[in-house]
């Protein structure tokens, strides 16, 4: 009796579920089909119930390949499409039980906008009460009044209409006395272009950091700025806008090769590959025909001696033979991805190694953020971090030889890469992430959604040279525009051009 009993409790566990025929098309098993098949006894019965098995966990292999995102993967935040950025509104019950207003909430530090210091205020005007709040009796407004404590101060900012400052040149001639015309020639600065240095720089903001079209680019010229310019002279500013970049571009790629720590990460351009190099105070970009590690050759060198924090891609590890940080952030998404779809697809032990690192894992982050907020030393860092360090390797040793493929092969490589997972305990200056890659990258995926990449190579050059100096000039915290202005400025004049460094 204990057969039949267990063959009815896997008929009313199928029972009413969604399978896939040989034919192709989704049928339905209801209870009393499910009878009928165990009545034709007990070879079909099991046949039948390993047939739906089998269909069964390849529709969850498929939901849960689609389910991938960046939080429970290693593909990027910018790969995610709109159902993975916004999910579907809670349900009533979920929604009473965590009720949260938008907005800030109880506790949260408020943030007010800071008043300028009265000296840089271009128009102050006073204000005084008319009659007293009391007695009604009229106060002085001729400034003879006893005013007391300091005034309430509100100001305003506004911009008035733009009216752009034209100068026009003009060359004259003169006759000389032997009848010879002589005709004054222009300064070399002032023919370059009919539009100044800083109007070319808005045009190069607007493009490469708001992202803004060629034709949104005039648009905003002659409606915002009363200046009136046809498409091409937007392309021929932006083209000479990137000749002005040129030498401040080969600085920071001669530059590159002698940073001790490079964060490194590349992404999808047209048919071309944006990669993007993190140095201490400078970011490098370079628009590139692949993604093989002959772009690293070109931008770093046969040899790079320093440390490099990238994710596990291939043409890093084919590179570089030094020092690397691999990077826990994507770490933590393959975790999370086992543990998403575990129930679905994986086995019990890919689970409890999922669940083992990402428990150390947290227990090594936490350890960090104390050091990072000074709490400890660099010493006693290594010394607290070093049982999470051996237990991490254990771990991964134990899983070497596991029955689940992605266990296997993500314990394989990451024992074989073990102490590059540490770099970032014993050496200043590296972080255990390359979040500050992605980071200065993200815009440009941003602005790639916008524009598709580019057409030509000059217009690639243009768009690493842009990105270099605006993102470089966002990772030292100063305004972008105004470097813009002086570059192109000393172009136009045949001067040295300033220095990101």
């Amino acid at each position: 009796m204990t057969k039949p009993i267990k063959l009815i409790d896997l008929l009313k566990r199928y029972g009413g579920i969604l399978y896939r025929s040989i034919s192709g098309r989704y049928c339905s098993v209801d209870r009393r089909a499910a009878e009928k098949l165990y009545d034709s006894g007990k070879e079909p019965t099991v046949d039948k119930l390993l047939e739906y098995d089998a269909d069964n966990k390849q529709l969850k292999r498929r939901i849960a390949q689609l389910e991938k995102n960046s939080t429970n993967s290693s593909k990027p935040p910018s790969s995610d499409n709109s159902q993975d950025k916004h999910p579907k509104p809670k349900t009533e019950s979920s929604d009473n039980q965590n009720k949260r207003k938008p907005g800030g909430q109880p506790g949260h530090k408020g943030s007010n906008r800071e008043l300028i210091p009265i000296e840089q205020v271009d128009d102050l005007i006073h204000y005084y009460p008319e009659k007293c709040e009391k007695c009604g009796k009229a106060l002085p407004q001729d400034g003879t009044a006893k005013v007391v404590g300091e005034p309430f101060r509100w100001q305003v900012a506004e911009i008035e209409p733009i009216k752009p400052i034209i100068t026009e040149h003009q060359g004259h001639s003169i006759l000389c006395e032997c009848g010879c015309h002589n005709t004054a020639t222009l300064p070399p600065e002032v023919v370059k272009s009919n539009f100044g240095p800083r109007l070319a720089s808005i045009i190069a903001y607007l493009a490469s950091v708001l992202h803004v079209s060629r034709r949104g680019t005039r648009e905003f010229c002659e409606t915002l700025l009363n200046v009136t310019i046809a498409l091409g002279s937007v392309q021929n500013l932006l083209e000479d806008t990137s000749e002005a970049l040129e030498p401040i571009d080969k600085e920071l790629k001669d530059a590159l090769p002698k940073e001790p720590v490079i964060n490194s990460d590349e992404t999808g351009w047209r048919d071309r590959w944006l990669w993007i190099f993190v140095g201490s105070v400078f970011i490098y970009f370079q628009v590139a025909k692949s993604r093989s590690s002959k772009v690293l050759v070109d931008v770093l060198g046969k040899v790079y001696k320093g440390i490099l924090c990238v994710d596990r891609w291939g043409a890093y590890t084919k590179y570089h033979k030094g020092v690397f940080q691999i990077c826990w952030a994507h770490l933590k998404r393959d975790f999370l991805g086992i543990l998403k779809v575990g129930q679905a697809t994986q086995s019990d032990e890919a689970i409890l190694f999922a669940q083992t690192m990402e428990k150390l894992r947290k227990k090594l982050m936490a350890i960090w953020y104390r050091f990072k907020a000074g709490d400890m030393s660099r010493a006693e860092l290594i010394k607290k971090t070093k049982p999470i360090r051996n237990a991490i390797k254990r771990c991964l040793k134990q899983y070497l030889h596991s029955e689940e493929r992605c266990v296997k092969n993500l314990a394989g490589n990451l024992f074989k890469r073990y102490d590059d997972l540490f770099t970032f305990i014993f050496h200043e200056g590296v972080e255990p992430t390359n979040n500050i890659a992605e980071r200065g990258i993200r815009p440009a995926v941003q602005w790639r959604k916008i524009c598709f990449g580019n057409r030509s190579n000059n217009g690639a050059v243009l768009t690493s040279r842009l990105l270099t100096v605006t993102r470089t000039r966002w990772l030292q915290k100063r305004n972008p525009l105004e470097f813009l202005v002086e570059a192109i400025t000393a172009h136009r004049c045949g001067q040295p051009a300033p220095s990101l460094l």
